[in-house]
């Protein structure tokens, strides 16, 4: 081998070896951030699977509008607003979002006794996540969509229930 054969080798090895150091870096550059985002989708689906099946289990809304829906259904607890139990009973509840945040709150079913309010989604980029199909009068479809900052990098998650149980009494 000549000397200038041995420099193009060595150039090219370190052409490939530095462009490889580079997408290796932004990669571990990368990885909170999209950590950050999974874990943020994964809260986020969590959320809506929990309204959708407390719907799906409701008779009544008492409120709906684009950032509050109250909703008869039943919920495992000893009392409405209580400690947890292995046996539902009805209850009223109610989901307010507000801002960037989102909370519930667990009360009798005519309203009354309210327990604490828990922050149930945080992030929110519009507290406009309920909507209804035909009217908020009278809905028998309700979507749930949950627009989320997600660490910088937004994102949406919707859903629906269509009403089951609406001539059901308690």
């Amino acid at each position: 081998m000549t000397l200038i054969e041995l420099l193009v080798a060595t150039l090219a090895g370190l052409v490939v070896i530095g462009g490889a150091f580079t997408m290796f870096a932004g990669a571990i550059h990368s990885q909170p951030r999209d950590s950050a985002k999974v874990a943020a989708m994964q809260e986020a689906r969590t959320i809506v699977d929990r309204i959708t099946r407390e719907l799906r289990q409701g008779w009544e809304t008492p409120t709906a509008t684009a950032s509050k829906l109250a909703i008869v259904t039943y919920v495992k607890a000893a009392t409405c607003g209580g400690a947890s139990a292995s046996t539902a009973i009805p209850c009223r509840v109610t989901y307010t979002c507000s801002g960037t945040i989102c909370t519930r709150v667990v009360a009798q079913p005519n309203g009354s006794f309210p327990g604490p309010s828990t922050r149930v989604a945080s992030g929110l980029t519009t507290p406009n996540v309920f909507s209804y199909s035909p009217s908020s009068a009278d809905p028998s479809y309700i979507g749930v969509t949950l627009s989320v900052a997600g660490s910088g990098q937004p994102f949406t998650l919707s859903d629906g229930v269509t009403m089951r149980n609406l001539s059901e009494e308690s």
